[in-house]
């Protein structure tokens, strides 16, 4: 039935394919990023070694470049560079991921990998892995202006995050993720970060011994070092006229713990707020971080693996094996 009395048109295409679809097709028309080619050995070859060197960049001193590994020097490496749990990626078997060339001005820059989820919430979210740019590439400013353009694709196609997980062990990785304005979602397992396109921006402001995390202009959180000790004092987050503000949906309280942690601070408040870690082990107060923070690296310990991150004032790092 065609007519003006036909029922309305079913679309049984799921929320989350539309999203997909949206996004591939949106990308397709974006200079910025070049679909890897899965059937190309050379391309594969390539983007397994960027995938390689993401992890060996921060175990060894002089890393290779990943443009001049065969595919036997890369299971080389693999074997000396990676734990039992870690493959390098392969664009062929990324699961929910699409993999991506960077390129600018016809010159390819590095590597992105993005999926779309559905939290549940109404929104899917933009999802970023696999962020690589070649060594000479850096510190020209696109690590900010990938994660800026992905930030507005996002806003653009109506998500309502942009997430991606990474490793305590990744010092430069946190602080650049940090600087862009991400907050903490958890630390269950890693450090998973998000920015909540709809949550307001945030700035840390350090001082001394005291640090505020600020919000709207005013520091909603205070931060003071006493020796090993850190106090911490929370301020109601009010409107011009008074009012309480709506909370972001992010943890402030996460979030300013990382940047403390990475600012090498004191995490831990006391003996009693010490007792209430494994509460916080997924997410919540700097206690749980700290906690999370000597589990993480006795586990790299553990598998021989170069630790270079600050070192938390008062927390005691146990083995593996006594954790």
């Amino acid at each position: 039935m065609d007519g003006p009395d036909a029922p309305p048109a079913i679309d049984d295409e799921d929320p989350t394919d539309r999203a997909i679809s949206a996004l591939v097709a949106f990308l397709a028309n974006a200079s910025m990023f070049r679909p890897v080619d899965p059937q190309s050995e050379s391309e594969r070859r390539l983007w397994r070694a960027c995938e390689l060197c993401t992890y060996l960049e921060h175990r060894f001193d002089d890393p290779p470049d990943p443009r001049a590994l065969s595919d036997a020097a890369i299971a080389d490496w693999a074997r000396r560079g990676l734990t039992r749990e870690e493959r390098p990626g392969d664009p062929a078997s990324l699961g929910d991921y699409r993999a991506y060339w960077v390129t600018s001005d016809g010159r390819t820059l590095g590597t992105v990998a993005l999926a779309v989820r559905d939290p549940g919430w109404g929104q899917c979210n933009l999802w970023i892995a696999s962020l690589y740019l070649f060594r000479e590439e850096r510190r020209g400013g696109y690590g900010t202006l990938i994660a800026a353009t992905l930030e507005g694709i996002a806003r653009h196609l109506g998500f309502g995050a942009v997430r991606l997980d990474t490793d305590w062990l990744w010092q430069g990785a946190l602080r650049f993720y940090l600087r862009q304005g991400f907050w903490v979602a958890n630390w269950k397992r890693g450090l998973s970060l998000v920015r909540y396109l709809d949550d307001p921006p945030y700035r840390v402001r350090c001082d001394g011994d005291r640090m505020d995390f600020i919000l709207g202009g005013a520091p909603v959180v205070t931060a003071r070092r006493a020796g090993d000790t850190l106090l911490w004092e929370e301020h109601p987050r009010l409107g011009p006229e008074g009012q309480a503000q709506d909370e972001p949906r992010a943890s402030v309280a996460s979030t300013f713990a990382l940047s403390l942690a990475v600012a090498g601070w004191p995490l831990i408040r006391g003996p009693a707020q010490w007792e209430h870690r494994y509460g916080w082990s997924d997410t919540g107060m700097p206690e749980g971080l700290a906690y999370k923070i000597a589990g993480f690296e006795g586990y790299a310990r553990h598998c021989g693996l170069r630790i270079d991150t600050p070192r938390i004032p008062g927390l005691v790092y146990p083995e593996w094996g006594d954790l």
